[in-house]
């Protein structure tokens, strides 16, 4: 197992659970396969329908989306980004930069992609710190490539309100009339 949690986490279970942010807060149990069936059309195994879970509710899991797009427009994660596509992410890095990671999502995909050693070499070039976000770019942009623009919906309960981001509180007339950003809460 990868990561810096004690026993190690999975790709896929960190991919599950930022599906679950992008889902609206609804964990899905990932899957390998759907049904297996006999020589017959017999269905051996069945797996349609995955365990899930409201695990957040439908406002938390918006607010975090909505914090993690700031990762990739402005933050570690824009060499993720790709155009006509809303994405949210995580980027991650353990110690001694031995792992990297990106954790992201858009309106229609979740990815997650990690990249190391095994041997916990330290990775040190700009290329090497960069190549997991570059990849989960150049993934995503191709499965995205023939999908219409998206942007995430916003549950009821979001309320929007226009800040001042000298203070981070109400605009005073005259004082923060340059600095106005719209917020949700």
């Amino acid at each position: 197992s990868l990561g810096g949690v004690t026993y190690g986490v999975t790709n896929l279970e960190l991919n599950a659970a930022y599906a679950a942010i992008a889902n609206e807060g609804r964990y899905i149990e990932p899957v390998l396969y759907t049904q297996f069936v006999d020589a017959n059309g017999e269905v051996i195994l069945d797996n349609t329908t995955p365990y899930s879970a409201q695990v957040l509710r439908p406002t938390t899991a918006f607010l975090l989306t909505n914090a993690m797009m700031d990762v990739v427009n402005i933050g570690t994660g824009t060499k993720a980004k790709f155009d006509n596509m809303a994405i949210a992410g995580k980027t991650g890095t353990t110690s001694k930069n031995n792992d990297f990671w990106f954790a992201g999502y858009t309106p229609y995909y979740t990815c997650t992609i990690w990249a190391g050693y095994d041997n916990n070499v330290s990775m040190n070039t700009s290329e090497e710190k960069n190549f997991h976000k570059t990849m989960w770019r150049k993934v995503m942009e191709e499965i995205h490539k023939d999908l219409p623009m998206k942007n995430f919906s916003i549950p009821n309960g979001i309320k929007t309100v226009t800040i001042c981001t000298k203070s981070g509180k109400l605009p005073v007339e005259g004082l923060c009339n340059d600095t106005l950003r719209v917020e949700y809460f």
